[in-house]
């Protein structure tokens, strides 16, 4: 179903990690590439797809988010603390924000459609199946992510191809759409392979051949890898960020929802303890409050209010070339 050479995914991951010539080489190299359109203008991804359009033949995704937009609650001790930081890292303090969406879902969708985007996955929620079916008939496979079983039925339900089944070990964010508790990647994978009629994607915690061989073993069609192709040379993470997942062992990469108001896993730092106490708003409510302070940290070099993502096999993930990185993932297959 999915037509590439290795059953390797680099993982979408957004926040300005991966360029669009990185995608392109993933995907020339045989694997999947992936543009995350997560936080990115309608323009803005419409010119990475160009660009990556530009630089490969080979198939590529766009990863969309699909969560949506509850009810705001108060923020005031939330932004009371964020101000805190505010004027330690010198920037003004704010009480005011705008929480209204650039586009809608569909609008991305559509954008994917007119620009013949051969793979969209989704991440945070379940598409509806109207958007699903309008992909379908534009000869676009749709890919969603899941963190339960019944998530994996739900997304079944909605008309998927595949589903990435991203476990406890994962870095970066939960890209399920319940509250329901993590599960890790052995005992999540062959649990999702027997109850859907779908291929399966593992994702979490996979870093090597041995990883990869050991999902195929439990049933995977495909692996989906992030910290990874995070840490290379050829990335756009931040070198401090790169640097502390070369650095870390695999206890200092916890959950958090300090960052954006969703769960994800990163490298524990000053920001995550500080603001841990608090009832934080949801995603992307808490993700537009600290856009502010996630960009100045990493202009002034401030590692303990970046958000530092890392999955817990980190020490396999020392910085090295992409091409090296790609010969030694797909070797096994050799």
């Amino acid at each position: 179903m999915l037509s590439f050479q290795y059953p390797i995914i680099q993982a979408p991951m957004a926040g300005g990690i991966i360029p669009p010539e990185f995608v392109a080489a993933v995907s020339n190299a045989g694997c999947l590439g992936s543009i995350a359109a997560g936080n990115l203008s309608l323009s803005k991804l419409a010119d990475q797809i160009k660009m990556v359009q530009s630089l490969t033949e080979q198939p590529f995704q766009v990863n969309l988010f699909a969560n949506d937009w509850p009810a705001v609650q108060d923020v005031s001790a939330v932004n009371e603390e964020l101000n805190k930081i505010r004027k330690t890292l010198n920037l003004p303090v704010r009480h005011q924000y705008d929480f209204t969406p650039d586009a809608s879902l569909t609008d991305y969708v559509d954008l994917c459609i007119e620009l013949n985007v051969p793979i969209v996955s989704f991440t945070f929620g379940c598409p509806d199946s109207s958007l699903v079916d309008k992909l379908h008939k534009a000869d676009i496979t749709v890919i969603g992510t899941i963190s339960t079983v019944d998530e994996a039925l739900i997304m079944q339900q909605a008309g998927v191809d595949a589903v990435v089944a991203q476990g406890y070990e994962a870095g970066g964010h939960k890209g399920g759409f319940s509250d329901a508790a993590s599960i890790g990647l052995m005992a999540l994978v062959p649990q999702v392979v027997d109850a859907v009629r779908l291929p399966v994607i593992a994702a979490g915690g996979i870093s090597d051949s041995r990883g990869i061989q050991a999902a195929l073993a439990l049933g995977a069609s495909y692996v989906q890898i992030g910290t990874r192709f995070l840490n290379t040379v050829e990335s756009t993470a931040h070198s401090l960020h790169k640097k502390a997942v070369t650095e870390a062992i695999e206890t200092d990469a916890l959950y958090t929802q300090v960052f954006t108001g969703k769960t994800a896993r990163g490298i524990q730092n000053q920001m995550m303890t500080q603001l841990a106490h608090l009832d934080l708003p949801p995603y992307a409510y808490m993700n537009i409050m600290t856009k502010d302070i996630r960009a100045a940290a990493k202009n002034q070099q401030e590692i303990d209010y970046m958000s530092n993502w890392s999955g817990q096999n980190i020490r396999t993930s020392e910085t090295l070339p992409l091409d090296l990185v790609l010969t030694e993932l797909t070797a096994s297959f050799h």
